[in-house]
């Protein structure tokens, strides 16, 4: 029989604040007092509903409203929650029976149920799913069931793993992302199909900021993750009022423990992850991805710990490279992340407190000519510099270790030497304090009787070129500051073909140099004599402020 009239009307609900919500994908029911005809349908985004039915088959009409769906429910045992309104007799076929505004019409406890049931819809909204179901691998949908009653004391809300039922203490619906943690807990056993890890030896009660283990780090970590996500911030709100941003945290917060064995650690850094690039100006979260790519890992793998799930993670094709370890490291997870340092681009960084974990850098030479690694520390920090040969850094090549507040500098003879990838590390020799440090190659050559105008901002640090020298021939090299206040050094890297050693130096190497004076302004000058024909690096070093420069060869 077709239907030939419409029930319609909008449902909501009042969360803690007294602000009104609409609803959504709550079941309605179109029910008959005497023949227990019933047909149904869910609210759409907005809270409304319009349910075509047969007339003729009501003539006791009412509506109930219930806290379930084929996805998820509240109960309370047995029982679902669920709200009817009054009678409408004798509908007439062919009209519009508008029911208006519902409400729980029980007070605050049909209102926190109501509010329970809308933090599963906001779970269903924020997951990805091409399946109609929780788990985007499964033939067979299960279905998230929220325990909730509205008596009793406030205890620890937690997942049952057996039954499969998140359990929630009187007061926990007005606290949002306290449900939707647990309703994480429940996402992450279905889709790791009931092999939810052990969580024997887990802190109970636990504090986010606590370490435990890699395992209970990323149990919790995950479901604090996922509530961030769920609700679009990084500051988690909790049921006594207080919240924790888990945004700025990193090297810095004593109070945080360290490593993906942390909660607030693991959930910080999967934030990062999804989180839009420099959002608070971060150092080395430059990184962002949507929560699908996340999820979708998730989803097609069953991993105990953070590390395991960023194997899994680079195995599903998504970035493992050092642009997303960068949103792990800011946390304080290091999983051999080496910042890319880009050619003539100076990079500024705080290092916290001493003494502070090293930080390592990664470079890529690209062209067969002289490049530099330089660090200019802040007064009164000093930094030792040190280059490796591969990612491990175990093959160290080169370092550089002034015991004063000098520009450090690496040089690397890119015409002896095959191009490739480097990678420096920074260790602070004393601090806090900050510093800057560049990559830079020699693009050009300063040829006989010629000179150059370098110009750098403050933000960089050095300047190399190659300068073709010719053994027993004398060379005057001379550095003219246009700025009165600039100070900066002049140095003349020179090595030996035959001994590949000598292709990778430090300043204290240079076959010539000279250090501007304090006043700053003047020129600086070298005259020698090579002792060997070959491309020689020309490397200035700029010790205060950046400026313009002039490079003479005579």
């Amino acid at each position: 029989m077709a239907c030939d009239t419409h029930a319609i009307g909008n449902w909501s609900y009042t969360d803690q604040a007294g602000v009104r919500h609409n609803g959504m994908n709550i079941q309605v029911q179109v029910r008959d007092l005497l023949s227990g005809a019933l047909i149904a349908g869910l609210t759409d985004s907005n809270g409304r509903f319009d349910i075509c039915f047969t007339a003729a088959q009501f003539t006791q009409l009412y509506i109930t409203f219930k806290a379930e769906n084929a996805l998820w429910r509240v109960q309370n045992g047995t029982d679902v929650y669920n709200w009817s309104t009054p009678v409408r007799a004798n509908p007439v076929a062919g009209s519009t029976v508008n029911f208006g505004s519902q409400f729980p019409g029980d007070g605050v406890r049909g209102n926190r149920a109501a509010h329970a049931f809308d933090v599963g819809n906001d779970a269903w909204v924020g997951v990805p799913h091409t399946n109609g179901c929780w788990d985007p691998t499964d033939a067979t949908c299960r279905q998230l069931r929220i325990e909730w009653s509205n008596t009793g004391a406030d205890g620890v809300d937690f997942y049952d793993q057996v039954a499969n039922v998140v359990h929630l203490f009187p007061r926990t619906p007005d606290a949002p992302m306290e449900v939707m943690h647990e309703i994480g807990h429940a996402l992450m056993d279905d889709v790791y199909d009931d092999a939810f890890p052990s969580t024997a030896g887990c802190p109970s009660p636990h504090s986010p900021a606590q370490a435990s283990t890699t395992v209970c780090a990323w149990i919790e970590g995950w479901a604090d993750f996922f509530s961030l996500a769920m609700n679009h911030t990084s500051e988690f709100h909790f049921l006594n009022g207080t919240s924790t941003d888990f945004e700025p945290p990193t090297w810095a917060t004593n109070a945080v423990g360290n490593d993906d064995v942390t909660e607030q650690r693991v959930a910080g850094a999967l934030w990062d992850v999804i989180d839009p690039p420099g959002a608070r100006s971060e150092i080395w979260d430059q990184h962002s991805e949507g929560f699908g790519a996340v999820f979708f890992t998730l989803a097609h793998h069953v991993n105990t710990t953070l590390s395991s799930f960023w194997s899994s993670r680079g195995t599903d094709g998504f970035d493992v490279s050092d642009a997303a370890l960068g949103s792990l490291y800011q946390n304080t997870i290091d999983y051999g992340y080496r910042r890319p340092l880009v050619d003539g681009r100076g990079q500024f960084l705080p290092t916290f407190t001493h003494p502070a974990p090293p930080q390592n850098f990664g470079l890529n030479t690209a062209v067969q000519s002289w490049s530099v690694v330089a660090l200019r520390p802040s007064s009164p920090t000093d930094f030792d510099l040190a280059l490796y040969d591969n990612r491990a850094q175990t093959l160290h090549i080169g370092s550089s270790t002034l015991n004063d507040q000098a520009v450090e500098f690496v040089a690397i003879d890119s015409n002896l030497r095959p191009l490739g990838d480097y990678y420096p590390r920074v260790n602070q020799f004393k601090g806090p304090g900050t510093y800057t440090i560049e990559s830079v190659m020699g693009f050009s050559t300063l040829q006989p009787g010629s000179s150059t105008t370098i110009h750098l901002d403050d933000s960089q640090v050095a300047a190399v070129q190659d300068s073709p020298l010719t053994a027993g021939v004398p060379v005057t090299i001379t550095l003219t500051p246009k700025d009165p206040i600039s100070v900066a050094g002049l140095f003349v890297m020179g090595d030996d073909p035959g001994n590949p050693s000598t292709f990778v130096q430090n300043r204290n190497s240079a076959v010539a140099s000279a250090v501007g004076s304090n006043s700053g302004g003047q020129p600086v000058s070298v005259t020698f004599t090579p002792a060997r024909t070959g491309e020689y690096g020309i490397v200035v070093t700029f010790d205060n402020v950046g400026g313009d420069y002039t490079l003479t060869r005579s």
